[in-house]
């Protein structure tokens, strides 16, 4: 490659500036794809804000998902919205992982399917005897092999607490 070839090239496509990020998972939502971290401590002063993490960094690092104020250790790169995960090198386990690898088991609960709306993906269970509305996005209906789901459906769910409030985190197959 000749030095001009090289200049050119280097001009097309800058090199990202690649920070190491310690810090705090704020939230992450699986039925989006994406989340945040707080930054603790970094390589750059210039890193403000927040990172977000998006699930395809979780699955480079051979996860899936990130509990809320989990411990984390990444690079990150500045991109046209911000600041994002470039990689993960380090990240404390989600619960659900190392539950199901020390072999315990989930804590499943009934509730009854309230109202489901497709188009918008998402919809709202209920306890017996409780009128507290819990989130369940179609990504957890899909994985547990429901498509059609109607309201009056009672489900066998594990129901997790977020920033949000509490939601369907899994539900067992149909």
């Amino acid at each position: 490659m000749t030095n001009f070839a090289a200049k050119q090239e280097s001009e097309d496509s800058p090199m990202e500036q690649v920070v190491r990020v310690i810090g705090r998972v704020k939230w992450f939502d699986s039925a989006k794809g994406y989340g945040f971290i707080v930054a603790e401590s970094t390589s750059d002063a210039g890193l403000t804000g927040d990172v977000m993490l998006h699930v395809t960094c979780l699955r480079g690092y051979g996860e899936s998902f990130a509990d809320e104020g989990a411990r984390i250790v990444c690079d990150a790169v500045k991109g046209e919205r911000g600041w994002q995960t470039a990689n993960i090198i380090e990240m404390e386990r989600p619960r659900a992982s190392v539950a199901k690898e020390q072999g315990l088991e989930r804590a499943y609960e009934s509730v009854t399917l309230k109202w489901f709306n497709r188009t918008r993906g998402y919809g709202f269970v209920q306890r017996d005897g409780d009128d507290t509305d819990i989130f369940v996005h179609a990504v957890v209906l899909r994985k547990a092999g429901y498509e059609d789901v109607e309201p009056g459906t009672i489900l066998e769910v594990c129901i997790d607490t977020g920033s949000k409030g509490e939601h369907v985190s899994h539900i067992k197959r149909a």
